[in-house]
């Protein structure tokens, strides 16, 4: 049983940073700092959603069954990716179905561990050789205290 053509998604419209990867898409939600990366279907539906079309006329479009695309869009909306997600029944995509219609990577999508700016700052104090103490550390993580150097 085909998924309800009624839903129509929409993509997030503010505080999303998009980037095409070989097939691939990878999404920067800014509000809360998460990256999601779409596998090559759910980029597929990704890319052909435009507002207008309706899960139906995604699957269409796509060339997947509807159950698939219904899918991939449950998993962008609990992702935030969407503006919101209704009217989708729940969908059984049991592996062998999936295999069936040629997609073995399952989840659509990987969510991504972004570290915040100083989490991701280079290290430019604590090299091999220089002095550590309790108060400053090394980039290594390793203080041999008894030299009083990182390691």
């Amino acid at each position: 049983m085909a998924p309800s053509s009624g839903f129509v998604p929409q993509r997030r419209r503010s505080g999303l940073l998009t980037e095409q990867l070989e097939g691939e898409v990878l999404l920067y939600v800014e509000p809360s700092h998460q990256a999601f990366c779409l596998n090559p279907t759910a980029a597929r539906v990704w890319k052909a959603i435009d507002g207008q079309r309706d899960v139906g006329a995604i699957a269409e479009r796509v060339s997947l069954e509807p159950e698939i695309v219904a899918g991939a869009l449950r998993e962008m909306g609990e992702s935030g990716l969407l503006e919101a997600v209704t009217d989708l029944p729940s969908v059984d995509l049991s592996r062998r179905r999936l295999m069936r219609a040629g997609l073995i990577a399952i989840p659509f999508i990987m969510a991504i561990t972004v570290p915040r700016a100083a989490e991701a700052a280079s290290c430019v104090t604590g090299l091999p050789g220089t002095p550590c103490d309790a108060t400053h550390h090394c980039c290594t993580g390793v203080c041999n205290e008894s030299a009083g150097t990182c390691g």
